[in-house]
């Protein structure tokens, strides 16, 4: 699959999310939509990059305490929507740091401890009230073509900002195969990034189930989204109508999703 990433000096998974095709034989249109990790670490060359996309919205799914001190560097003609899904694991999962999930620390996280948070993070993607709001809130900032382009990103840009990119992909009609592997890429872009640290904490500690554990917490794995998405076809079919049921999208809402951001090939 195409990369579609955007090369920046200060963010390593800033990715064109347009390109994939539809099972109708569609494609995504791209240079409309865009996920990212976050934006606090950008050069000025970044900013001007980014200044000739021709961004207008960007999305920010990290909560107050994420951003403090660490706020997005301003795009001139962007702004910044900050919309929280209350998400507290994948918060954690995107840290540089070791977390501390209990009395005596780093050691009380285990690898079996940390897939089961990123499995049950995913199922509250779906089901959490803060999640439902913040993505229906997602919907209507892209249907209105006036705040296009758009970039979404969370901190690391794995999880929140994977489900909110999964969620528009399948409501666009793409495979959910297909959808699962833009959301591995998030791999691909921060490898480097990923070994580093975990090489850092394997230095620091010796402890190889911990190595896994944080390996759990930041890269992308399909066990994760699967969970959420299984959930859903599980509950609701689709994506659709869960986004009609849960997140109140109309048809209408729907097909003109489909007008603003599919094209024929």
């Amino acid at each position: 699959m195409e990369l579609r990433q955007i090369g920046l000096e200060g963010a390593y998974n800033f990715r064109d999310v347009g390109g994939l095709m539809t099972k109708d034989g569609r494609r995504v249109r791209k240079g409309l939509l865009y996920r990212s990790d976050e934006l606090c670490y950008l050069t000025q060359a970044d900013v001007e990059k980014l200044k000739e996309l021709g961004l207008r919205s960007i999305i920010d799914y990290r909560n107050e305490r994420e951003r403090k001190g660490k706020e997005d560097v301003s795009i001139p003609g962007a702004s910044v929507y900050y919309l929280d899904p209350k998400a507290d694991v994948a918060a954690m999962a995107s840290s540089d740091e070791i977390p501390r999930l209990a009395p005596g620390g780093a050691d009380k996280l285990t690898a079996a401890g940390a897939r089961a948070l990123m499995v049950g993070q995913n199922r509250q993607f779906v089901l959490a009230p803060s999640s439902q709001q913040s993505y229906r809130r997602m919907f209507e900032l892209i249907l209105d073509e006036n705040r296009l382009p758009l970039d979404q990103h969370c901190r690391g840009g794995k999880d929140r900002t994977g489900y909110g990119a999964a969620l528009i992909l399948l409501i666009l009609g793409v495979d959910r195969d297909a959808v699962m592997e833009d959301y591995m890429l998030t791999n691909v872009c921060k490898r480097e990034k990923n070994e580093r640290s975990l090489k850092k904490i394997w230095e620091e500690t010796h402890d190889e189930d911990l190595v896994q554990a944080m390996r759990y917490l930041k890269e992308a794995n399909e066990e994760f989204l699967a969970a959420a998405l299984d959930l859903i076809e599980e509950k609701y079919e689709s994506a659709e109508n869960y986004a009609k049921q849960e997140l109140g999208i109309t048809d209408g809402q729907i097909s003109r999703l489909k007008e603003l951001f599919l094209e024929s090939v």
